[in-house]
């Protein structure tokens, strides 16, 4: 009588050389290699605010004529307010603000639509408030409504900076009850623009690891956090100096709005 020979069996995971033996793991340098996803870009955003300025000592009008009259009295309708500064004494007192808040770049001028000063040199402020003295003088003084386009920098630490572009408008004629002057600032993140003299492969790369930085959601909101926080900063200055400059009678500022996916380039 003879007995069946001894089989050695393995099974998957025991390690066994059999048929079922389990698969033997690749080294290391044969491994194929890992690729990261990269980080989402980080949309570029524009945080907006705008104070309104009531002006003091200006004056009243309302129509004459009977029925014009009943709806100016009684509805507050047709009622016109004059403002007591002309164009020439609003220049003065604008361009103290401007050079107060470091505001020498100056887009744009105009005055009841004309374009009387446009320019992008670094600091022309003086030339654009001559070339605007010019202008009133020709025109002796007549216009109603003033624009002026300027740029600035806030000049904080590179994840607070914001690039600023201010636009301030002037009525001197307008409705009862509305600001005589509205001043709106833009500013974007500096960090998220192109340098100047920066290649365009050098601004992508530098993206790309600002994104790294700030990969998770919540380092995203702290960014924009600090941003805003900026903005508040640069609304409250402006306040106090354009109350140094005008007599005014109130401020309103308005809520911070953000605007994101905004174009490409400078402010």
């Amino acid at each position: 009588m003879h007995c069946a020979a001894a089989v050695s069996v393995g099974y998957a995971g025991s390690g066994g050389s059999g048929a079922y033996g389990g698969r033997k793991k690749l080294p290391r340098s044969r491994r194929p290699p890992i690729h990261k996803a990269e980080p989402r870009p980080i949309d570029r955003f524009a945080l907006i605010g705008i104070l309104r300025v009531h002006l003091k000592g200006g004056r009243v009008t309302e129509p004459t004529t009977a029925v014009a009259h009943w709806f100016a009295s009684s509805l507050g309708m047709l009622t016109k307010q004059i403002e007591k500064y002309d164009m020439a004494e609003f220049l003065e007192r604008v361009s103290r603000f401007l050079s107060e808040t470091r505001l020498r770049n100056i887009l744009l001028v105009e005055i009841d639509y004309d374009r009387v000063y446009e320019d992008r040199s670094p600091d022309d402020l003086q030339n654009a408030i001559q070339a605007t003295k010019r202008y009133i003088s020709q025109n002796r003084g007549r216009g109603n409504k003033v624009l002026i386009s300027a740029l600035g920098k806030t000049d904080r630490d590179p994840r607070k900076d914001l690039h600023l572009t201010v636009e301030i408008q002037y009525y001197r004629k307008h409705g009862f009850g509305k600001p005589g002057v509205e001043v709106k600032i833009t500013g974007i993140p500096s960090v998220l623009l192109p340098h100047k003299k920066e290649t365009k492969l050098q601004y992508q790369a530098r993206q790309t690891n600002l994104a790294a930085r700030l990969s998770s959601a919540r380092k995203r909101a702290g960014f924009r956090k600090e941003c805003e926080n900026t903005m508040a900063l640069v609304l409250r200055d402006y306040e106090v100096h354009l109350k140094g400059v005008f007599e005014t009678d109130r401020m309103e500022r308005l809520d911070t709005i953000v605007e994101k996916n905004v174009a490409s380039g400078r402010p």
